[in-house]
This record gives structure tokens, C-alpha cells and sequence, in this order.
């Protein structure tokens, strides 16, 4: 049996979760359960109404426009906003793929070390997909950062708040450049940094990551043909 954490039921919680954030997580899951007419199923939330939705709902939804009540709705009967809903990848050979290390899909955090969640994104110059949420679980026949690791296994990049040294050095031993968040944490600016990357000359650690050469042998051939 899939565990809460793997299923349809927990992602549309916190679909929900983040479109109503000033209601507290075990306020909304209390609400929600008490809106079903049954256990907390998939097939239970496509049978919810905004009317049922409202009948019991939290005070710090007073108010709340039906547009907006509409979203919550949709979010419970499996409608995810894109940083929640993996697309099945794109044959691409010069795709990046990239690893996020976050709890929520919107921000890089916490330590590589203690992450259990990681987004994948299929990136190239013309755009972005998440293509995966993978989720780290123990096995006691290896050590945890090298269970991490393979999880990433056929990744270029992976993103994180966090990295001690021996997991770093793990972490490349599998082909996998890590990259320590030090500005802006959204995933969605450091996508927008990749895209921008990808539509020019690759910087050498990135050439790196995808297995190709710098070119700067090309770079060269291309100035003294501009100076011919």
C-alpha cells in the first residue's frame, strides 16, 4: 500500500495547503476530513461541493470569493498547479536535468542531508518541466546520503540549501554537480537563471555537468574569424 506521502491524497492537501495559508495545517486536514462523506480517498474528494466545502469551513475563510473557493475545490479534485504535477519527460539530448532539494516544491531548503523530498525539472533554453517528485527512504544496507544520491541518478544538477563536504564529494562520485543556494531560494528564479544559461555559451561547470566539452576551442575559432 502507498503511504500518505506517496499518494494523490497528500499532494492535493498540500496543493491546498498552499492556496489557503493562513489556515493551519491540522486545522485545514481536520476541516477537510469533516467535509468527507467517508475516509480521506481520492474517490471521497471528487464527490466534494463547495457548498459541503463551506458548511464547515474555518473562520479565516469568511469571506473568501467564490473564485477562490472554486480553486479549492479544484485542488482537492486533483487540479495541481504545475510545481506539484509531474509531466512524463520529453526525448531530449540536450536537456538538463535538475534536482531541487524542498519540502513544498516552491523554495530550495534545508539541508541535503535531512531532505526527504526532491523536484525534478527536465530543463532546456526554450522552457521547463517538473518530471518527477521523488522521495528518499532509508535503506539500512547503505548509508542515507548515498541512498540520496542514487535517488538523483540520472541527474546533472542538484540544488540545495545545504551540503556537507563528504556528501557533496558523494554526490559528484555520481555524476551530479551540486550547487548551494545563496541569494534567492524559489525554484522558480533558479530555473529562469538556468533557461538564460542554456541560451548561451555554456559556462565551463555546466558544459561539465552535461557531459560536454567547454568549446573553447569553437570560442577561439569563431574571434579570429570574426577578426579574418
Amino acid at each position: 500500500m502507498k503511504t500518505l506521502l506517496e499518494s494523490q491524497v497528500y499532494w492535493r492537501l498540500i496543493a491546498l495547503a498552499q492556496a489557503v495559508p493562513e489556515v493551519g495545517q491540522s486545522v485545514l486536514f481536520d476541516w477537510v476530513s469533516g467535509a468527507l462523506q467517508g475516509p480521506l480517498s481520492i474517490a471521497q474528494m471528487e464527490k466534494l461541493t463547495v457548498e459541503a466545502l463551506k458548511e464547515s469551513a474555518p473562520a479565516e475563510l469568511a469571506g473568501l470569493s467564490n473564485a477562490r473557493w472554486q480553486v479549492l475545490l479544484e485542488c482537492l479534485q486533483g487540479q495541481l498547479p504545475v510545481h506539484l504535477d509531474p509531466k512524463p519527460a520529453v526525448a531530449d539530448a540536450d536537456a538538463l536535468r535538475v534536482a531541487f532539494s524542498s519540502s513544498d516544491g516552491l523554495t530550495v531548503n534545508g539541508h541535503f542531508g535531512n531532505c526527504h523530498l526532491f523536484f525534478i525539472y527536465q530543463v532546456t533554453e526554450k522552457g521547463a518541466q517538473l518530471i518527477d517528485i521523488r522521495h528518499f527512504v532509508a535503506d539500512e544496507a547503505q548509508e542515507d546520503n548515498e541512498t540520496r544520491a542514487r535517488l538523483l541518478h540520472n541527474c546533472h544538477l542538484l540544488f540545495c540549501e545545504a551540503i556537507g563536504g563528504p556528501a557533496a564529494a558523494r554526490v559528484i562520485r555520481h555524476g551530479i554537480h551540486p550547487v548551494k543556494i545563496k541569494k534567492d531560494n524559489r525554484i522558480s528564479t533558479q530555473l529562469d537563471a538556468l533557461q538564460e544559461l542554456m541560451q548561451g555559451q555554456l559556462p565551463p561547470w555546466l558544459a561539465k555537468a552535461l557531459g560536454r566539452k567547454d568549446d573553447l576551442g569553437k570560442r577561439f575559432s569563431d574571434e579570429l574569424s570574426e577578426l579574418d
